[in-house]
């Protein structure tokens, strides 16, 4: 893989490893592999985000993390294991204030310091990055000079049909299915994490 100079350079990493953390000094990450300084690479970030060519959230490790659009609907259909947001919180599998930032959050674009703020849930961090690990949320970013990250809900940016699409599938095929379209970027992880990562998140 060629250093990352370029949002050509970054899309064609995360296209090439499936899964790609944005940021480690130790491990197989966009940090890593880049070629510009902090800044520039921030600002690659943003502008590939926002393309919608690639999906972007917590998703490995409660760290910021690059999903392909190849691989996201296995991810989304593994990590929810068919359940919807609304099932799971009427079932009571999902805590208070998860559902109190999805029905904040709807079917729009909320950012996420000023949603933080405006519910005053404890944990809100917490929380937020609960539902990204779960896949029910996804972030984008509104440009200001910090990149103000937006949450909203994959259908929301990238279309019901798109998310859902591999909901037929079992949790075990959906984890070998990643594990094939993903086998590069997974070798970034240890055991631990990846056993995490390709389990279902919701119970």
């Amino acid at each position: 893989m060629q250093k990352i100079h370029s949002q050509e350079d970054l899309l064609a990493a995360v296209e090439e490893y499936g899964i790609l953390q944005f940021w480690s000094e130790e491990r197989l990450s966009a940090w890593t592999l880049s070629g510009v300084n902090f800044n520039t690479l921030w600002s690659i970030r943003e502008n590939l985000v926002n393309s919608k060519a690639v999906v972007y959230g917590k998703y490995a490790d409660k760290k910021a993390t690059f999903v392909s659009r190849d691989v996201f609907p296995y991810l989304a259909a593994l990590r929810r294991d068919g359940y919807d947001f609304d099932s799971l919180s009427d079932e009571g599998l999902a805590p208070n204030r998860e559902t109190l930032i999805m029905n904040a959050v709807g079917d729009g674009t909320e950012p996420s310091y000023a949603l933080g703020k405006s519910l005053g849930i404890k944990g809100f961090d917490a929380a937020s990055t609960s539902l990204q690990n779960k896949t029910y949320l996804c972030l984008t970013f509104k440009k200001s000079m910090m990149g103000t990250a937006l949450l909203s809900k994959p259908e929301t940016i990238f279309g019901y049909d798109y998310v859902r699409s591999k909901y037929n599938l079992s949790p075990e095929e959906c984890a070998k299915e990643i594990k094939r379209r993903a086998a590069k970027g997974l070798t970034a992880f240890d055991e631990k994490t990846l056993n995490k990562l390709l389990s279902p998140a919701v119970h």
